[in-house]
């Protein structure tokens, strides 16, 4: 009885203007109710957990977070749900379940929209409870296998433990056209990939005081991965405005999306409508207008998304030969500071990353919500109209126990060592600088430039080769293979010089790549805004034998878009919390921190703690600063050009 009177109170209160007012309380000024838990509450767990279960329709409920929805279908046989949500909030799902009347364990299937942890993250626990058979289309599983295997190789040292669902035979590969029955209910599964190779989409028949509407879920409604991604997106959203016209209720994964929010309310506007429902009033759910806006809007995000990529990758979107054009300004890659001052919506974001930070990560929430941002000392010099410090050849460095730091004070290159050769990241500046330092510094450690087996370029500038310079060299002298983001091998190439050519195209890296040598496996990621190539590298490492996972961000968290900034937080959830990643890295030291100085520390004290690493509290934490400060400054900018 008492869970049942807590959850009545939650829900009342959000139709209350007083759930306007305050962190806790409600949603930022200027924010929706889906926005503030999207958004500005996304990652606030005590926010996200004052969200109750609450009915829509007479067989359809929603049981998740406000970050993203999780649904409940009841029917005559048993229960289905739609997603599964992650921790830290499974139990949540599962007790929103409870105090609607139900039972999780007659849960028969859970359907998975996609393969993000987010979305199948509570799976696992789900299916230990009820025996549900677990869906996901064949594309998508792969991707759930994958962070399996992640969490096998680096296990996670940041508490909660998503455990990964292990698919078995009673398990669903949904294939299109499909339909899953459980007593009288009947859901149509149509692959719908753009998001994820394989996103599944859902149909069935919801039911508002015993009449029928057709109801939809898009379980991948915003594109992802470069332009092929996005003419996949388009064509999904295609064929559902094709074969779906009649829908008279849209379905969320989110109720708020930064790219294509749903017109005239999301989830949470409506569930408040709802609310204050009177007898013989149209449910606010059933709205056929706003499902055929909806799809309007979906396929001009597609065609934005397309354009933008394809100008990422400086490809040409027509068969016409390219023609030469004068340069155009470049878009600024931060605010001004008083821009990033004046904006009261970027100072939120600002103060959240101070509290944050708490007394044990000051110096590094100062460098990275300022407006601009971690910067080069060089660069930073620049601006403030500093003469140019010396530069200098490092004394090489093992930073970890099976990778080193070498090269100069402005730019470095990292090795890394396994059981089967050598890994080698960045390349400095031209033939010269690693012949003549990279590769001294390599056999002075007692390296062999040989057993390169592998060269990472972590980006390009076009006509500029800081990180690209010395791999020509080394491909022709040492025969490794060569990889780079396929946009900065597009890039980069036809604006080479004749006097530092750049090494032969090899291997293009994609979002989600993995690379394995030996014992170690790096995984790759698309951390575009520095250049639309840029690579995160996660790097599993170790320090007195114990395991830990850095990143090498090679764009300095240059992310001055809201398309960067989502990719920026995807990686952050997807990748960085879940593998409990503790460390950042950059090839220019002095970036996201002190670095000269920290590799002084660690040769003077080899038996000591690592100051490159930060620990599971505190590296969660960092990340969590991370996001943030970039939403500011994102947020400033969009400010500033009137977008906003």
């Amino acid at each position: 009885m008492k869970r049942t009177l807590v959850a009545a109170t939650l829900l009342a209160a959000f139709a209350a203007p007083s759930f306007a007012q305050g962190r806790q309380a409600g949603p930022a000024p200027n924010e929706t109710l889906s926005q503030s838990f999207r958004v500005s509450h996304g990652r606030d767990v005590a926010y996200q957990l004052t969200l109750p279960g609450f009915k829509i329709f007479d067989n359809l409920y929603h049981v998740g977070v406000g970050t993203v929805s999780t649904w409940l279908i009841p029917t005559t046989a048993g229960l289905i749900m739609i997603d599964s949500s992650q921790e830290p909030y499974v139990e949540h799902v599962l007790e929103n379940i409870r105090n609607l009347g139900f039972d999780p364990k007659d849960v028969k299937y859970v359907l998975i929209v996609h393969g993000h942890l987010d979305h199948f993250g509570g799976a696992a626990r789900i299916k230990q409870l009820s025996g549900a058979r677990i869906g996901l289309t064949a594309e998508d599983w792969k991707m759930v296998e994958a962070v399996a295997e992640q969490q096998r190789q680096n296990p996670p040292k940041v508490a909660p433990v998503n455990e990964i669902v292990q698919r078995d035979a009673r398990d669903l590969v949904l294939k299109d056209g499909d339909v899953i029955t459980l007593g009288k209910t009947s859901i149509k599964v149509y692959v719908t990939p753009g998001h994820t190779p394989g996103s599944a989409s859902f149909e069935f028949t919801v039911y508002d005081n015993g009449k029928p509407h057709k109801a939809f879920m898009f379980g991948g409604p915003e594109p992802r991965d470069g332009v092929e991604g996005g003419k996949k997106f388009l064509a999904s959203v295609n064929r559902i405005t094709q074969m779906e016209p009649d829908v008279e209720v849209g379905l969320l994964i989110h109720s708020y999306l930064a790219l294509s929010t749903y017109p005239n309310g999301a989830t949470f506007e409506r569930m408040v409508k709802l609310q204050s429902r009177r007898p013989g009033e149209p449910n606010p759910f059933v709205d056929p207008q706003s499902w055929k806006q909806w799809l309007v809007k979906l396929k001009e995000v597609a065609d934005k998304w397309i354009a933008d990529e394809t100008a990422k990758a400086g490809q040409s979107a027509s068969a016409q030969p390219a023609r030469p054009a004068s340069p155009a300004a470049r878009p600024p890659i931060y605010p001004t500071k008083e821009q990033f001052d004046a904006s009261a919506e970027a100072q939120r974001h600002v103060a959240v990353a101070k509290q944050l930070a708490g007394s044990d990560l000051i110096p590094e929430f100062e460098n990275t919500c300022s407006f601009t941002g971690p910067e080069r000392a060089a660069l930073k010099r620049q601006r403030l109209g500093l003469p140019p410090l010396k530069d200098y050849t490092v004394e090489p460095t093992k930073i970890f126990d099976n990778m080193w730091f070498m090269g100069l004070a402005s730019q470095g290159a990292f090795v890394i060592t396994t059981n089967q050769g050598l890994i080698l990241i960045d390349t400095l500046n031209s033939t010269e600088e690693a012949r003549d330092i990279l590769v001294p510094s390599m056999q002075k450690v007692g390296l062999d430039p040989a057993q390169i087996k592998y060269i990472v370029l972590s980006h390009g500038h076009p006509g500029q080769t800081d990180h690209t310079g010395g791999a020509n060299y080394l491909q022709k002298t040492y025969h490794p293979r060569v990889l780079m983001g396929k946009e900065d091998w597009d890039a980069t190439l036809p604006a080479q010089k004749p006097e530092r050519p750049l090494a032969t195209r090899d291997v293009d890296v994609k979002h989600g790549d993995t690379l394995t040598l030996g014992d170690e496996t790096l995984t790759f990621t698309n951390l575009f805004g520095h250049t639309p190539g840029t690579l995160g590298i996660f790097i599993p490492v170790k320090w007195h034998g114990e395991s830990h996972v850095v990143v090498l961000h090679g764009g300095g968290l240059q992310h001055p878009n809201r398309d960067s900034l989502n990719r920026l937080e995807s990686v952050i959830n997807d990748y960085a919390l879940t593998m409990g990643a503790d460390g950042i890295l950059n090839a220019h030291p002095g970036i996201y921190q002190d670095t000269l100085a920290d590799m002084e520390t660690i040769r003077k004290n080899p038996n000591g703690p690592n100051p490159l690493l930060y620990g599971r509290d505190r590296g969660q934490r960092y990340w969590k600063i991370m996001d943030e400060c970039a939403t500011a400054r994102v947020v400033a900018l969009e400010q500033a050009a009137g977008t906003k």
